[in-house]
C-alpha cells in the first residue's frame, strides 16, 4: 500500500517537473513566418529565486503518521506468565516507594488465568508495608521470585501495623530467590534497633514480623541475618500451620537459627508437617529451637501450658557454628507434648575450642518420638 502510493507521488513529481518546462518556454513572436525568430535576450545576471514546492493535491497528498496507541491498561506479560514489577512502574533507584507497582503486579499475576510468576528484577526497591493477598484465580498462588534488593522504609512511623510484607489467604505460595541478589533490607539500624525496648534488650515492643494461618508454604536461597533468625509463631491464639518447608538457606549472626514458638495459655491449634532442611548457621546464638513458653514481655503466666500441637517436625542436613552452649533446645508443652520430630545429619561445631560436648541437648516437657540420627553438636 505504501509502495504504491509512492509511486504516484513520483510520477506525480515527473509530470509536475514536465510542465514546469514546457510553460516557461518564450511564446512563438512570428507564428508562420519564414524568417527564424530573433534570439531571446540574455538573462539578467541576477541568482536565481529560491524554488517553493508546489502543495500537493489532495488526493495525492502524503500519508499521515500513524497515531500513537495509548498505554496499555495493564502491562505486558511474557508468554509464559511472567509479571515483572518494572513493567508496572517500580523504579530501581533504591529511592522511589513502589509498594503500589508491586500491588498492580501482584493483582495481575493473581488473576492471570495460568501458571504465574510475580518477579521482582535485579535492583534496588523502596518498598513500604504492603499485603500480597489471596485468594488468587483457581486458588493457585504466583511463584514469587526475588532476584533484587527490597528496602523497608526506615521509619517505624510507617507502619500502621506490625508487618511490613505479608501474604494472606494463599494457597501453594512458593518464594524464592538468588543468595547473590535478592535480599529483604528491614533497615533496623536506622531506627527499629534504636528504640530504648531494643537498646537495652533483645525483646523489642515494636518490631516488623511473621503472620500466623500458613499452609503449603515453600521457601528457598535466602540468606537471613542479623536478626532473629528463621520463625515461626508470634502471637496468642494462633491459627494452624501447615506444609512449612524452608530449604537451602544461609543464617548468619542472628540470634536463633530456626524457631518454632507458642505462648504459655495458648488455646488449642496445631502446626505440624514442617521441615528445615540444607541450611548453614553462621555463629548462630541458638541453631535448632522449639520455645512453647515464649513470653517477650516476661509477665505471661508460666503454670498455664501451651496446647499448641507441634508435630511431624523434620531438621535435617542442617551444618555450621552456634555461641552458646545448647545447640538443640526443646522446651516442650506439658499438655500438648511434641511429636515426632527428627533431627537428621546435623553438624554444628561451638565457636569456644575444646570444651566439653555435654548438656548441648537442652529438653525439657514432653516429647513423643524425638530422633537424632547421624547427628553432631
Amino acid at each position: 500500500m505504501m509502495a504504491f502510493s509512492l509511486r504516484n507521488i513520483v510520477a506525480f513529481l515527473a509530470l509536475f517537473h514536465a510542465s514546469i518546462v514546457v510553460a516557461t518556454l518564450p511564446s512563438c513572436q512570428t507564428c508562420g513566418s519564414p524568417e527564424p525568430s530573433p534570439p531571446a535576450p540574455e538573462p539578467e545576471a541576477f541568482p536565481p529565486e529560491p524554488e517553493v514546492p508546489e502543495p500537493y493535491p489532495p488526493e495525492l497528498a502524503p500519508y499521515p503518521e500513524p497515531d500513537r496507541s495509548p498505554e496499555p491498561s495493564e502491562a505486558p506479560i511474557d508468554d509464559d506468565g511472567v509479571f515483572d514489577v518494572t513493567n508496572y512502574g517500580a523504579v530501581a533507584d533504591g529511592r522511589t516507594e513502589c509498594s503500589s507497582a508491586f500491588s498492580a503486579a501482584w493483582h495481575a499475576a493473581c488473576d492471570y488465568p495460568g501458571n504465574s510468576t510475580f518477579y521482582i528484577p535485579e535492583g534496588t526497591f523502596l518498598v513500604g508495608p504492603i499485603s500480597f493477598r489471596g485468594p488468587c484465580y483457581n486458588d493457585r498462588s504466583p511463584n514469587v521470585e526475588i532476584r533484587g534488593t527490597l528496602f523497608a522504609l526506615s521509619s517505624l512511623s510507617s507502619f500502621k501495623s506490625s508487618y511490613w510484607i505479608s501474604f494472606k489467604n494463599l494457597q501453594g505460595l512458593t518464594l524464592t530467590g538468588e543468595p547473590e541478589y535478592g535480599k529483604l533490607d528491614g533497615q533496623g539500624a536506622v531506627e527499629a534497633w534504636k528504640e530504648p525496648s531494643c537498646e537495652k534488650s533483645a525483646r523489642c515492643k515494636k518490631l516488623i514480623t511473621v503472620r500466623p494461618g500458613s499452609k503449603n508454604v515453600s521457601v528457598s536461597n535466602i540468606r537471613c541475618g542479623p536478626g532473629h533468625g528463621i520463625s515461626l509463631g508470634k502471637y496468642k491464639n494462633e491459627k494452624d500451620v501447615v506444609g512449612i518447608n524452608v530449604r537451602n538457606c544461609t543464617i548468619n549472626g542472628t540470634e536463633n537459627g530456626i524457631r518454632m514458638k507458642t505462648w504459655p495459655g495458648d488455646r488449642p491449634s496445631n502446626a505440624y508437617n514442617i521441615t528445615f532442611e540444607d541450611i548453614m548457621m553462621v555463629n548462630v546464638s541458638n541453631p535448632i529451637i522449639i520455645d512453647q513458653e515464649y513470653c517477650p514481655s516476661h509477665k505471661c503466666k508460666s503454670n498455664e501450658p501451651s496446647m499448641v500441637k507441634l508435630k511431624d517436625i523434620f531438621i535435617k542436613n542442617i551444618n555450621g557454628t552456634y555461641s552458646t552452649k545448647s545447640a538443640v533446645i526443646f522446651l516442650c508443652s506439658s499438655e500438648a507434648p511434641c511429636e515426632n520430630v527428627q533431627l537428621v545429619n546435623i553438624n554444628l561445631n561451638y565457636l569456644v575450642p575444646n570444651s566439653p560436648r555435654q548438656g548441648r541437648l537442652n529438653i525439657k516437657g514432653f516429647l513423643n518420638g524425638l530422633q537424632v540420627i547421624n547427628s553432631r553438636f
